[in-house]
């Protein structure tokens, strides 16, 4: 590491040492003290230039010979690199730097762990985006028999596996969906139209808005509306209010007049 190698931008500063080696200087010779020990942070042991120390001090050379640099010399130490050295600062200086190496590698680490796992992640989303594009090449199908089959697959994934059933996400109803035949025979089986009732059905969910337009089965919603419609169809057997009326009519005209009621 170079000895002119900039540190951080901040300066620990030790209150009670500092004060303790301190007592004796004036105003004046505390401003500059604090000057020099920023720029020695900075940029690392001073030169040995009583002018360019002035610079750093903002102060004349007159005053600086006379009154700081006679007090502030006793800091300071000039060592073989010809550079003014403080014992403190170097120690500082080189406690920060180790600090700091060893921030970078702790994070290059994290980095380097995390960029692994998404590697890996990335991977697999290859592989399964290829298998799923061989299927699609290798079949290709029209829009609404895609929407059938999804249907049927969800089927018989749910029949498989139940308890991944709960980890689907809902979501909206194809605009081009149609019913599978084991749905069109169920609502045969209830007495309902297929066609007509997935027409309707198809009309009514394609315009819900989310998120009540967002179903995780929808093969069950699809035998919940055929129930619906199956209790709303007229049925030819129930009798009329009429007939329940000359019944009743009927029966009671059977039963002797108690007296006193």
């Amino acid at each position: 590491m170079s000895a002119r190698k900039k540190s951080d931008t901040w300066m620990p500063i030790f209150i009670g040492d500092y004060l303790a080696d301190t007592m004796r200087l004036s105003t004046i010779q505390h401003g500059a003290y604090l000057l020099l020990l920023m720029e020695y942070w900075r940029q690392g042991p001073l030169v040995d230039d009583m002018d360019e120390l002035c610079a750093v001090c903002r102060t004349d050379r007159k005053t600086w010979d006379k009154t700081i640099w006679p007090s502030l010399s006793r800091f300071f130490e000039k060592k073989d690199d010809g550079l003014l050295h403080q014992k403190r600062a170097d120690n500082e200086r080189a406690n920060a730097a180790e600090k700091k190496v060893k921030r970078s590698e702790a994070a290059n680490a994290r980095w380097g762990k995390k960029e692994c796992k998404d590697d890996a992640n990335a991977s697999g989303m290859h592989e399964q985006s290829t298998c799923k594009g061989d299927d699609t090449q290798s079949s290709p199908l029209p829009s609404s028999l895609r929407s059938e089959t999804s249907l049927t697959s969800f089927e018989s994934e749910r029949a498989q596996n139940p308890k991944s059933e709960k980890s689907k996400r809902a979501c909206r109803l194809p605009a081009d969906w149609r019913p599978s035949p084991e749905m069109a025979e169920f609502a045969r089986s209830n007495g309902v139209d297929p066609e007509r009732t997935a027409a309707v059905f198809r009309d009514y969910w394609v315009g819900v808005p989310d998120p009540k337009g967002r179903k995780a089965d929808w093969s069950a919603t699809w035998r919940n509306w055929v129930r619906r419609e199956d209790g709303m169809q007229p049925n030819p057997q129930r009798t009329a209010p009429s007939d329940r009326r000359a019944a009743v009519n009927a029966a009671w005209a059977g039963v002797p007049d108690i007296e006193g009621v």
